[in-house]
């Protein structure tokens, strides 16, 4: 996050009672009456919405295309330090110590930072803390240090990690999101230019921060928090404020969108963009990735403007069903059966109970799906008995009114799935059963 001391002076002059309706900014917002556009123009060069737990695309615009993402960037450095804390290889009270390099960019005051010095250690927590409610460059990159042992090694799993998400059109230099020559000449790269800096689709975004809080949603503990110390009492002390201003109590927070995350993030390149979520009343948490919404060097507050509509366009747009475990499903009809007792099986879903997003107005029958069955579980194209109730035998493509129902899955989306299960068990035929079907096929 850069610009940081021009951005705080320039929100200190806003005005904090702020209101919002559907389809903008303006008139009240508290009870979320009002009804949003069937699609929402959003002032951003890329956008998306998706559901938290399932990636459901809900919003699109240019989506796939890589852009600058900034401090978005953090999502996948934090994801890589939580899951080391969660396997044993850092604990939260662990005191680690700075690198020069690390000490000398924390200085920095031109972007986002809390001071640190190579002379003293800093506990995970203090660091953790720091990245996630003031987007502080050097505390992430001192956290990558210790996941991986140098900045280098934690890009390198920072791009693996991305791969193991479906990301392969990424640009991934560092674990901040600053410039190549913004982290120095010791964390950044000799072969790359200077002005190089990492780069991810909204699709891309959406998917990390979907991981993220899939695995990991105790980030929402510390990415909500509106304001907290660094070092409260020594020379270092630095008050946080966190640039999310749409949490409670800041400038651009809703009272019909209790938003509790995620990143925002701010360069010359990358304008300014926010990964944002909240979940709604009816239980239902989204995610949404707006960027480039407005230049870095505006107030910043355009990005949570945009992000207001497309949580509203969400909202009001939108129901919910759930496809549950053991339910047919329309259009995946009965399947034939190779040397079973029945010569036909049902098949039903062997998912957990799905969740999916209806246009309102939209009844559940329109949801359909499309049987692939596997090819270990076939013979002849046939299912091969016994059949067990429960083991899945293929996987079925969902559509709603024909179109393919998508979800965030790295660079290209993929149809939502759910697997496949015999409706009931089938025992296999005996062979004299066998037998006498194989003369019968003969006449």
């Amino acid at each position: 996050m850069r610009f940081a001391g021009k951005l705080k002076k320039t929100m200190i002059a806003l005005v904090a009672a702020v209101t919002f309706t559907t389809t903008g900014l303006g008139v009240a917002d508290a009870t979320m009456t009002a009804q949003a556009a069937s699609t929402p123009s959003i002032s951003a060069k890329a956008a998306i919405a998706v559901d938290a737990s399932t990636g459901q695309i809900l919003y699109s615009k240019n989506s796939t295309k890589p852009m600058a993402i900034a401090s978005m960037t953090k999502m996948l450095s934090t994801y890589l330090v939580l899951k080391a804390i969660h396997e044993g290889k850092l604990s939260w009270n662990q005191k680690i110590s700075v690198s020069k390099a690390v000490a000398k960019m924390s200085q920095n005051t031109s972007y986002a930072n809390v001071p640190l010095l190579s002379t003293k250690t800093y506990s995970v927590r203090q660091l953790y803390n720091a990245t996630e409610i003031y987007s502080a460059n050097a505390a992430i990159t001192a956290l990558g240090d210790a996941v991986a042992g140098t900045p280098h090694k934690f890009v390198q799993l920072m791009r693996k990690t991305a791969k193991s998400f479906g990301i392969t059109d990424a640009t991934i230099i560092n674990a901040s999101g600053l410039t190549n020559k913004e982290v120095g000449s010791t964390i950044g790269y000799s072969n790359i230019a200077g002005s190089e800096e990492n780069e991810m689709s909204a699709q891309d975004v959406a998917t990390v921060a979907q991981k993220l809080l899939s695995k990991y949603p105790e980030v929402l503990k510390t990415s909500s928090i509106a304001h907290a110390w660094f070092e409260k009492g020594t020379s270092s002390a630095t008050k946080m404020d966190n640039r999310n201003y749409m949490l409670k109590g800041l400038v651009k927070h809703y009272s019909a969108l209790p938003v509790d995350g995620l990143k925002t993030g701010t360069s010359t390149k990358a304008g300014n963009a926010f990964t944002g979520t909240v979940k709604f009343s009816n239980g239902n948490r989204i995610i949404t990735v707006v960027m480039h919404a407005g230049s870095a060097n505006d107030s910043g507050t355009e990005r949570f403007t945009q992000t207001a509509k497309i949580m509203s366009y969400v909202y009001h747009n939108f129901t919910t069903t759930t496809l549950d475990k053991n339910k047919s499903i329309n259009n995946v009809k009965a399947v034939d059966v190779q040397d079973g007792k029945a010569l036909t099986s049902k098949l039903v879903s062997n998912s957990s109970a799905t969740k999916i997003y209806l246009p309102t107005g939209t009844d559940a029958s329109a949801i359909k799906g499309t049987a692939s069955l596997k090819k270990s579980a076939t013979t002849s194209g046939k299912l091969q008995a016994p059949l067990t109730h429960g083991k899945t035998v293929g996987t079925a493509n969902l559509s709603l009114n024909k179109t393919a129902i998508q979800v965030v899955n790295g660079t290209k989306s993929k149809t939502m799935q759910v697997n496949l299960t015999p409706q009931k068990s089938v025992q296999k035929a005996n062979i004299f059963v066998r037998m006498w079907r194989g003369i019968k096929s003969w006449f």
